[in-house]
């Protein structure tokens, strides 16, 4: 059962979300960076022409692994969390595919928990596939521009 705690601290997650370099990053994600490969993801790090979208990436992944960690630990009730919050299925959707590759890149434990708390969602898989038709087509229509 959800507590005024949970909720407090779900709307204290949104407030940080609407910070201009969570804005400017989630911004980039979710609308600039459509990686194809894990070497998509790769070409972000070690290139200064990079610099900020690497920042950018960084910022908005482990802002929701660190969240999904809060969930999947019991800080935050994870059935208020599900009804209120789905834009982690999007950083998934975007990057879920070539995990295992970036571990080896970044370290075993890179977003285990958003990977956990995605398959602890009764409906997980089928809202990252959404997700992905979602961003398959605005990938489509700015390649029709």
């Amino acid at each position: 059962m959800a507590t005024t705690q949970d909720a407090d601290l779900i709307i204290k997650l949104y407030d940080l979300r609407r910070d201009e370099t969570m804005r400017k990053a989630r911004n980039f994600v979710f609308f600039d960076f459509f990686p194809q490969s894990v070497d998509d993801v790769k070409a972000l790090f070690g290139n200064p022409e990079f610099a900020q979208q690497n920042a950018y990436y960084r910022q908005a992944t482990s802002y929701w692994d660190m969240v999904a960690a809060m969930v999947n630990h019991g800080a935050i009730d994870r059935e208020l969390f599900f009804d209120t919050n789905g834009e982690f299925f999007a950083i998934w959707a975007k990057i879920g595919d070539f995990v295992p590759e970036l571990r080896g890149f970044f370290g075993p434990q890179y977003m285990v928990n958003l990977e956990k708390l995605i398959a602890a969602h009764p409906n997980g898989t089928q809202r990252v596939e959404i997700m992905k038709a979602r961003f398959k087509g605005m990938l489509e229509q700015r390649a029709a521009k």
